[in-house]
């Protein structure tokens, strides 16, 4: 939202840069592949995927979310059965695509509960509305979902949280620290070849950010762009009320909290090799 955001305001602009964005529907995964194969030139996508590309140097520049902001939950009709991650043994989860870091993340939560790689059947639904729709009509029994979903889920009482990380304790408990997420990153030989152009790309979210962090829940519910919202304000409001530790407030990466989304990522594939970067802190001055 934040680089839809950033573009609607004209900070890429003011910056003498003509951003295109496409969303990638598909997941974190898919936008790692356009970037590799040369089709974008950075991704706005969770910080792990930088840690995913086998014998890629790819870097985050830009820390858009301290904490993942994501929730895993149950029906509400198994609520009184699933009470915590051991007990999702034999049941079905929803994340939004293989390999993606709703994947990542759910295997690790899986594993660190106690369970089995096959103890839970992982199935792949989209992301957004149709996981929605897959725990309503009970064809998954829990899903890893966000925002906007989990607040519609919330108001319909139609899912009971195992773990709610739109809050740094949250992150803790799913994750054993605070998880960063959403990053701008590229390709180091893009970074190498045009520095300029990327502060410019670093300055226009610094003054994203800086707006988000000091307008009204109300002012950035209007100013958000409509692919980001509901058409219900008050869901919009209370989206944003539940989202406000999840917007850094200066982009920085803290090197602790990039060491849990390796210990994650490593955990769940042992082979991934150590971050090239953690260095989200070379192109933070705002100039």
């Amino acid at each position: 939202m934040p680089l839809e955001l950033g573009v609607k305001l004209g900070n890429f602009k003011e910056e003498g840069l003509d951003v295109t964005v496409e969303n990638f529907q598909a997941g974190g995964s898919k936008a790692l592949q356009a970037l590799i194969g040369g089709s974008v030139d950075g991704v706005v996508g969770f910080y792990d995927h930088t840690m995913q590309a086998q014998g890629k140097e790819i870097s985050c520049v830009f820390l858009l979310n301290d904490i993942p902001g994501v929730l895993l939950g149950v029906r509400s009709d198994l609520a009184d059965k699933v009470r915590s991650g051991a007990d999702l043994k034999g049941l079905k989860l929803g994340i939004t695509a293989p390999d993606s870091s709703t994947d990542t993340m759910a295997r690790y939560y899986i594993k660190k509960s106690g369970l089995g790689p096959r103890d839970v059947k992982i199935i792949a639904v989209g992301s957004g509305t149709p996981g929605m729709v897959a725990l309503e009509a009970k064809n998954i029994d829990a899903l890893v979902y966000f925002d906007p979903v989990a607040t519609l889920l919330s108001r319909k009482n139609a899912a009971k949280p195992l773990f709610d990380a739109r809050t740094v304790e949250g992150s803790k408990t799913a994750f054993s620290g605070i998880y960063p997420t959403a990053c701008l990153y590229l390709q180091q030989s893009f970074i190498d070849k045009n520095p300029e152009t990327v502060q410019r790309l670093v300055n226009a979210l610094l003054k994203t950010h800086r707006w988000i962090n000091s307008v009204s829940t109300e002012q950035l519910v209007d100013a958000v762009p409509a692919g980001y919202k509901t058409d219900n304000r008050e869901v919009n409001i209370d989206v944003l009320k539940a989202s406000t530790a999840l917007f850094s407030q200066t982009g920085l990466m803290d090197a602790e909290a990039a060491k849990v989304a390796l210990a994650v990522l490593s955990d769940f594939d042992p082979g991934s090799p150590r971050p090239t970067s953690t260095s989200a802190n070379l192109h933070q001055s705002l100039r």
